[in-house]
C-alpha cells in the first residue's frame, strides 16, 4: 500500500528594495507550493508553519543565528 504523503504549510516571508528579492521569493513560493508574504504583509504565527523562508537583500555577511528560530524549521535568501 503506498503512503499518502502529507504536505508542508510552507511561507516565504521577504523584504525586497528593488524588487529582486521579490522576484526570488515569488519563484521559491511557486515551486514549494508556499504562501507568499511581504514582511509588511505577514501577521501569522511562524509557529502555524511547518517551513519557514526569509528573504532579503544581502550586501555583506548577513547572518541568521542558530536556534533564533527553533523549533520551526527555516531557510534563508539573499539577492544582490
Amino acid at each position: 500500500m503506498k503512503e499518502v504523503e502529507t504536505m508542508s504549510k510552507i511561507a516565504v516571508v521577504y523584504w525586497s528594495g528593488t524588487g529582486n528579492t521579490e522576484a526570488m521569493a515569488s519563484a521559491v513560493a511557486g515551486g514549494a507550493g508556499a504562501e507568499l508574504y511581504s514582511v509588511s504583509q505577514f501577521s501569522g504565527d511562524v509557529s502555524e508553519y511547518d517551513r519557514l523562508a526569509f528573504g532579503c537583500p544581502a550586501m555583506g555577511a548577513e547572518n541568521l543565528e542558530e536556534g533564533e528560530f527553533e523549533p520551526v524549521s527555516y531557510t534563508h535568501l539573499g539577492a544582490h
